[in-house]
Formats: structure tokens, C-alpha cells, sequence
């Protein structure tokens, strides 16, 4: 866990002072929002339906952990592990964000360059918005995505439990958030461009 919030915090200071200091016109998170997000990141029919499914066919297709193996038992433990992981690190993430009022859902762009708007999704995986509407480490977020797959290896099988395993996971999370601030970031403009 040392390793990986040290990495949090090398990240941020190779940031610019201005992703770190940039102010967006931003509406501060409920307490009612923030438990929505928890239960709609684990429970939503976007976690369930999709990717879920996808997360376990993933990992069932390269046989990780390999204790699970490549069947059909095997992807039902995966999927129900990535539920566990994502009802763990966004209570977390959220409860802990909370003694800081930072912000867990991704507050999109929306305007600017591609290239602009790629680095503020990626940005915003490591620092977000708190209630003064100011970008700051989130450290909500370090804890959800490494307390929690710390928690995970009290069932998870003996080949996934190592520690580069752990810090394996963790840095995987962050890249999974990066991968979801990009969706929410470009997929509303790509789902208009359809419609037409």
C-alpha cells in the first residue's frame, strides 16, 4: 500500500500546478448523490449488464487468477469478485472522499480539443474537484483502490494475493478509471454524432 500511494503522490508532482490548482464551474456532490453513486457503481445496470460480464469473460479468456480456471464456475467467481471490488472501493472511495468533500463521480469537459479533453480524463483519475470546486489529490480514491484489494486477499486464491499482485490490481484500477472518465468524457458527443 506504501508503493502504491507513493506512486499516487510521484504522479502529482510531475502535474502542472494548474491541473492541480484549475477551477470548473462545479456544483458540489449531496450526501443523497453520494450514496447514489456508490450503489449505481456497484449495483447499476451498466456495472451489472455490462461491464461486469465483460471484466469476467476478460479475465475467464486469459485464466486469471489460474486457480479459477477457464470455466464457467470460474468466470461466476470473477464476475462476483469484481462486484465485491467495486462495492468495496466505492464505499471507500466515497466515505473517505467525504471527510474531504471530494467528488467521485467524473465531471466531464465537455468542450476543447480531443488531445485537451484525453489528459483531463486521465488528469482527473489522480485529483478531483472538492467543495470549493478546486482540483486536489483524491485521496478517497488512493484509499478505495488500494485498502480494498488489500481486503480482497483474505479470498481471493493464493496466486492473486502476492504483493505484485496487489499492486498489480491497484494500478489496474486506476487505469480501468481512466478508461471510464474517457466514456463519460467522449461517449455523450460520439452517441449525438450516431443519432444523426
Amino acid at each position: 500500500m506504501r508503493l502504491a500511494a507513493t506512486c499516487c503522490v510521484g504522479f502529482l508532482l510531475i502535474l502542472p500546478r494548474s491541473a492541480i490548482c484549475q477551477t470548473l464551474d462545479y456544483t458540489p456532490i449531496t450526501p443523497e448523490q453520494r450514496v447514489n453513486w456508490i450503489v449505481d457503481g456497484t449495483v447499476g445496470p451498466l456495472s451489472l449488464l455490462v461491464v461486469g460480464p465483460l471484466g469476467a469473460a476478460w479475465q475467464t479468456a486469459f485464466n486469471q487468477p489460474e486457480e479459477w480456471g477457464r470455466t464457467w464456475s470460474g468466470a461466476g467467481k470473477r464476475y462476483l469478485q469484481r462486484e465485491a471490488d467495486v462495492a468495496i472501493s466505492n464505499t471507500l472511495e466515497a466515505g473517505v472522499g467525504a471527510l474531504w468533500g471530494e467528488e467521485p463521480r467524473y465531471v466531464r469537459m465537455g468542450h476543447g480539443s480531443i488531445g485537451a479533453r484525453a489528459r483531463w480524463a486521465i488528469k482527473t483519475a489522480f485529483v478531483t474537484q472538492r467543495r470549493d470546486g478546486r482540483l486536489h489529490p483524491a485521496w478517497g480514491r488512493y484509499v478505495g483502490n488500494t485498502v480494498n484489494n488489500v481486503i480482497e486477499n483474505a479470498w481471493l486464491p493464493p496466486s492473486a494475493t502476492t504483493a505484485g499482485q496487489t499492486i498489480t490490481r491497484s494500478a489496474l484500477g486506476f487505469a480501468t478509471r481512466i478508461g471510464g472518465n474517457a466514456w463519460e468524457e467522449f461517449w455523450p458527443d460520439a452517441a449525438r454524432l450516431l443519432h444523426r
